[in-house]
């Protein structure tokens, strides 16, 4: 079956030139990486908000390779430059950066910062670039607003419900948009955060202490209201900020997260591709998150089910495949899905 009869493509993690092609012959029908050089002069600023170095390769000579193995196979390859913004300091590094990327053969670019995505079109530089999700496409407009500065694709929020996404579709035609399907799922707003991946040290009391992410680092809240008090206020602050310090705990799990289930309402959208997010994920994850949502598509491009039984299918081998079961606050898109008791009481 070609790729154009498969409709919904698979946007797979790389960051291991050996992978390349198991990745492609798993399934993956594009990939993405990061590229941390040695040069890179910052350390506590990413060129692409993941400076783990298992999340990157590390030479232009390791993303070369990668990407002649994925020519190969005719697969593309898109090197993410998604920092939210860079200073007028950086500017020369990035766009000679870009020049590097483009001279191995980088088939686009993942931006956030409009003011990249603008200095890369005044200086006439001829390359395909995606809007990151940093880059916050709340809805059609925004989306028309990118696409007149010249991105070729448009990668979703992860926070959009498919009745969002879906109007967005609907008011752009024919535009190739992306979605998130699986792992890292945010409550947050991903282009209005100001968090590092990573750096999650604080001194607390002259002690020094590690949170296991930034996002867990301690913060208040500040409340104003004309019907209570500042001291009654005062007293619920810290509640809220606990309550909100949990629900990102407890959704925040980097392998755990799925959307499988709106794969055949993306498709039926026009949804150009899925994104598998997990770049520092290990080679064994990334097979199986490319095998799962191969399946999916393949069920349903072959098997032409109904909604409810595409539906109740995905979810059976989503809990074959991770043996974890289907949780409400880990699914991408709920408003998708059954009930999650009727769910729970089907699949005992």
């Amino acid at each position: 079956m070609s790729k154009e009869s498969l409709g919904i493509r698979i946007l797979s993690p790389v960051s291991k030139v050996d992978e390349t092609g198991r990745l492609i012959q798993a399934g993956a029908e594009e990939l993405y990486c990061g590229l941390l050089p040695a040069d890179w002069p910052y350390v506590a600023f990413s060129i692409n908000r993941r400076q783990e170095p298992e999340a990157n390769f590390q030479s232009f000579d390791e993303l070369k390779r990668c990407i002649d193995i994925a020519h190969t196979h005719g697969v593309l390859l898109f090197l993410t430059i998604n920092e939210h913004y860079y200073t007028d300091k950086q500017y020369p590094y990035i766009l000679d950066y870009v020049e590097r990327a483009m001279a191995v053969g980088v088939d686009a670019f993942f931006i956030a910062d409009i003011a990249l995505l603008l200095t890369l079109r005044e200086l006439s530089f001829d390359v395909p670039v995606h809007i990151s999700t940093g880059g916050t496409t709340f809805n059609s407009a925004c989306a028309r607003f990118y696409q007149s500065l010249g991105a070729n694709r448009i990668i979703l929020p992860r926070y959009l419900t498919p009745d969002e996404i879906r109007q967005i579709v609907k008011k752009v035609p024919g535009f190739p948009f992306e979605v998130f399907i699986l792992n890292s799922k945010c409550y947050n707003v991903d282009g209005f955060c100001t968090f590092h991946h990573g750096l999650a040290a604080v001194v607390d009391k002259g002690e020094a202490k590690k949170y296991r992410n930034a996002c867990m680092l301690p913060y208040d809240i500040y409340l104003s209201s004309p019907i209570y008090s500042d001291e009654e206020l005062a007293r619920v602050a810290p509640k809220v900020s606990q309550e909100r310090q949990h629900l990102w705990k407890t959704t925040h799990i980097d392998t755990r997260p799925c959307g499988a289930c709106a794969i055949y309402d993306f498709q039926e959208m026009g949804i150009y591709s899925v994104k598998i997010v997990g770049r520092k994920n290990s080679t064994k994850k990334k097979l199986v998150d490319i095998t799962f949502i191969k399946n999916c598509i393949d069920f349903l491009n072959k098997q032409k089910p109904s909604r409810e039984e595409y539906i109740e299918r995905t979810q059976r081998l989503y809990q074959e495949t991770y043996k974890y079961p289907c949780r409400s606050y880990m699914c991408y898109y709920p408003s998708i899905k059954r009930s999650w008791n009727t769910l729970s009481s089907s699949l005992k």
